[in-house]
């Protein structure tokens, strides 16, 4: 009965999460800081976020960076948070990034050894409701890579959570304004008029980078399909946060792909990347070399 349950429990969390709190910039005590990081690790890996069952093997690798920038009271930190995943690539020896996302100003209000504790209709603080946003997040996109508009129900519980603390307006929350915030970041995710990119996203991973094992051409024209929709997104809205997410997840891995590619297909993809991307010049120029 003990391995039944045991195995039992081995497959049910999804994550294998990395928790960092770094606190170097503050000053004082430090052990409280040694206590947050443990129980972030165990909020997270744990705990039970989906219905679906994972295997140890199959759990998604994932990391969560805390930078404390400030220490405003006893239980009150202003910080940047680094929220990073990843999935194997099939029949590959290498894994491809999801999601590389950096909130720059994250306040939340933390007591030393108070339970972390989350439910999406009852949000006690900014803490939990950001974690968990974030692990939904993590979520979506793990399952839009695996099957068409698979991500769907961890997008909706983002929705709930962004609509939820509207009451509590914690910053980073807000229904206008930055199209980084979570609010924005839920809302695009959730817009049927956005499927086009959930779409290619599976098309990119599943049909592109599973098959460049096998058949690294028919894998490559899926992978470069995602441009025109990325363009057109950025047409429609240059700052989206679709366009940020994408940029920062995959251009180093696109760039790398592109090398390949004959010279003409590398031309045409160069000019629209820098186009979306004018910022980026010097990462996109490996395209032509």
């Amino acid at each position: 009965m003990f391995f039944s349950v045991f195995c039992t429990l081995v497959k049910s969390q999804e994550l294998n999460a990395t928790v960092s709190v770094n606190s170097s910039k503050v000053q004082g005590n430090q052990q409280i800081f040694s206590t947050l990081e443990e129980q972030l690790r165990t909020f997270i890996n744990d705990r039970k976020w989906s219905e679906t069952n994972f295997r140890a093997n199959e759990k998604i690798d994932c990391s969560f960076t805390l930078i404390i920038n400030e220490m405003t009271s006893s239980n009150s930190f202003n910080a940047e948070l680094l929220v990073q995943s990843r999935r194997p690539v099939f029949n590959a020896t290498y894994t491809t990034p999801l999601l590389n996302f950096r909130e720059q100003s994250f306040s939340f209000d933390y007591i030393e050894y108070q339970p972390l504790e989350f439910n999406p209709n009852n949000i006690p603080n900014n803490l939990s409701a950001t974690i968990a946003f974030y692990v939904y997040l993590i979520l979506g996109l793990d399952f839009d890579s695996m099957s068409p508009l698979g991500g769907t129900p961890y997008f909706r519980q983002m929705q709930t959570i962004a609509s939820n603390v509207q009451p509590n307006n914690w910053s980073g929350w807000e229904t206008f304004g930055s199209e980084r915030n979570k609010y924005a970041v839920a809302s695009v995710f959730n817009e049927p008029s956005f499927e086009p990119y959930r779409q290619m996203w599976y098309d990119y991973h599943r049909l592109g980078l599973d098959e460049m094992a096998t058949n690294i051409e028919k894998g490559r024209e899926k992978v470069v399909t995602s441009l025109p929709v990325i363009s057109a997104i950025y047409a429609r809205r240059s700052n989206s946060a679709l366009v940020t997410l994408f940029g920062d997840s995959k251009l180093d891995e696109l760039v790398n792909i592109l090398t390949g590619a004959p010279e003409k297909e590398k031309r045409e993809a160069y000019e629209t990347l820098r186009n979306i991307y004018p910022t980026r010049t010097r990462e996109l120029d490996k395209i032509k070399n």
